[in-house]
């Protein structure tokens, strides 16, 4: 492991697609490789590495580094909310901070004993969606991306996951196609890479889809398509969840005298807004 890590650091790749640093990457790659994911503690520790697992990590290390792809896709697997889920190229990695605050089971700003339909609006691999019928056993998902082959690996976290009867997926360009309901809680991590941002990315996130980061000049294109229509979609008492990541500060900046509650993840960063459809009718973006 230290090898590894040592490795990582050396090589100067870029951390951010489940882990933030060489040691974190390092420790999963080797419990990933030695199928030691799901131990307890006291079992890894007193596991010694084969030199046929030691040669798997060595090439799973020097393909990272050489290729720069993100070891989620190497090894297929990511982590969020607590729960493993299926990934490849066709969707973006799961990291979004949602995934904390649905872990926490969104207290305390949502009450999700009171939550009967959700809708997860550009899933991706499906895992908010998921987590969130994880979360809530009664509650049924709408998962909606325009990316079909993104919804393909969704299909697949569905299947498993075995939440296929409370997890329907939905093509659809934002609100286009959706059907004719409404939801308790909308949440969303939309696109929202600002344009003269895209060609500035670390080279690993270049082997994801570039559909998942584009969000129009500002990067608030769809972030604002969200805002305007999402009362339309909501119940009387629905909440919408919406990440901005590092564009947060561009929507505040752009409408200063709206009152956003920003939610405040594990890794202590501010980035998800939880909006109320009364709050979203009253103000006009």
């Amino acid at each position: 492991m230290s090898w590894a890590a040592t490795q990582l650091d050396q090589a100067d790749v870029f951390f951010g697609h489940g882990c933030n640093n060489a040691r974190d990457e390092a420790i999963w790659a080797t419990l990933h490789m030695t199928g030691l994911m799901d131990q307890e503690y006291h079992e890894i520790a007193s596991n010694r590495i084969s030199e046929q697992d030691y040669s798997k990590i060595r090439n799973l290390i020097e393909k990272r580094i050489q290729t720069r792809q993100p070891l989620a896709y190497l090894i297929r697997e990511a982590w969020f909310a607590g729960h493993r889920f299926y990934i490849d190229e066709r969707a973006i990695v799961p990291r979004s901070h949602l995934g904390d605050l649905i872990q926490d089971g969104l207290e305390p700003w949502v009450d999700t004993t009171t939550l009967e339909r959700a809708l997860d609006l550009c899933c991706g691999s499906g895992c908010i969606a998921i987590a969130l019928a994880l979360t809530c056993p009664n509650l049924i998902v709408d998962a909606s991306d325009l990316d079909a082959s993104a919804l393909e690996v969704a299909r697949i976290n569905i299947d498993r996951f075995q939440v296929e009867d409370r997890v329907q997926v939905i093509q659809s360009d934002l609100f286009q196609n959706l059907p004719t309901c409404r939801y308790d809680l909308i949440a969303s991590n939309p696109p929202y890479i600002p344009a003269d941002e895209l060609n500035e990315l670390p080279e690993e996130y270049l082997h994801e889809p570039s559909l998942a980061f584009a969000g129009g000049e500002d990067g608030l294109k769809f972030v604002l398509q969200i805002l305007i229509r999402a009362a339309d979609y909501l119940s009387d008492q629905g909440y919408l969840l919406i990440e901005l990541g590092n564009n947060a500060d561009a929507l505040e900046s752009a409408y200063p005298d709206f009152p956003f509650l920003w939610l405040t993840s594990r890794s202590e960063e501010s980035v998800v807004a939880l909006l109320s459809k009364d709050e979203l009718q009253r103000y006009k973006f």
